[in-house]
């Protein structure tokens, strides 16, 4: 009985989530949504280097954000947590509490990739799955999986991809986790309309979508457009700014309008990685430019 009350609560809740709805009690996403149709949240990734030498320790993440972005959605990175602390509970409790002392909400784990390749894919689970429960201890709703698809046929690799998520998708089912897929890791998963089309043949209310504007092959806005009907949080990719503080490398306008369009609401984070700034005005400026779009918006 218990599982299925699992599972009945993750489906309803995914229904919601893909339908735009913000209500009360709605696993964790009521922390992360404000009244207004979006809010800017910060990767534990866009300050990597800051982690890699000591700078900033993951403890005091939370309580950054809010004082130097005024960010209260924020995810973590399993790269940027300490190796030998990632499986210790007591610590993962106590960077949970520094984060709900800090007034942040943990929307999100980052995690590593799961290999759909059948003889390859039982092992891949396997090494995914305690960062499940690392994701549960942390107090996330998502934990962001790449896949890696093989081969180059599209059929085949919907089939190996969908025979190798569903048991990962079960299993987070049962901790009250949604795995999300980010484009990347393998030719045919970093086009958008492909993971689409594995979510979609899966149909699964664990498994859902994640966009990184900066991970996908093919047009970027045809991928994007095909991911929001199974998005659930989204990544803004920055890289660079021009001398007019926009993005060269795709419109922000011209994706806020896709995604706005598709009913998306909630979550859109900063995922700073450039190397010209250095990660907070990096980070700064990219909050700016989101902002930006989000406002454009009105006006079109």
């Amino acid at each position: 009985m218990m599982n299925v009350t699992r599972r009945h609560f993750i489906s309803h809740t995914s229904q919601l989530a893909l339908a735009g709805v913000a209500l009360p009690g709605l696993v964790r996403a009521n922390n992360i949504v404000d009244s207004s149709k979006y809010e800017v949240g910060l990767s534990q990734y866009s300050l990597r280097s800051m982690f890699g030498d000591g700078t900033l320790d993951p403890l005091d993440y939370p309580q950054y954000a809010v004082d130097t972005f005024g960010i209260k959605a924020i995810d973590f990175w399993e790269g940027g947590l300490p190796a030998d602390q990632l499986n210790n509970k007591n610590y993962l409790t106590k960077l949970r509490q520094r984060s709900e002392d800090a007034g942040t909400k943990t929307f999100l784990l980052m995690a590593g990739a799961l290999d759909a390749n059948p003889e390859k894919a039982e092992a891949s689970r396997q090494n995914l799955l305690p960062s499940i429960d690392r994701t549960a201890t942390l107090g996330a709703q998502y934990m962001r999986v790449f896949l890696r698809a093989p081969g180059e046929d599209q059929a085949s690799g919907i089939k190996a991809s969908v025979e190798a998520l569903k048991p990962l998708a079960d299993a987070a089912a049962k901790k009250d986790v949604m795995i999300v897929i980010e484009p990347g890791a393998s030719k045919l998963s970093q086009r958008g309309a492909f993971l689409a089309e594995v979510c979609k043949q899966l149909d699964h209310p664990a498994l859902r979508l994640m966009p990184d504007f900066g991970k996908q092959v093919n047009n970027v806005y045809d991928g994007t457009e095909a991911m929001m009907p199974y998005t659930v949080t989204i990544s803004c990719k920055m890289h660079s700014f021009d001398d007019n503080g926009k993005q060269p490398h795709f419109d922000y306008n011209r994706l806020l309008k896709i995604i706005d369009r598709a009913g998306y609401r909630g979550l859109l984070t900063i995922e700073w990685e450039g190397s010209k700034l250095e990660p907070v005005p990096g980070i700064l400026a990219s909050k700016k430019l989101i902002q930006e779009a989000i406002a454009n918006l009105s006006k079109s």
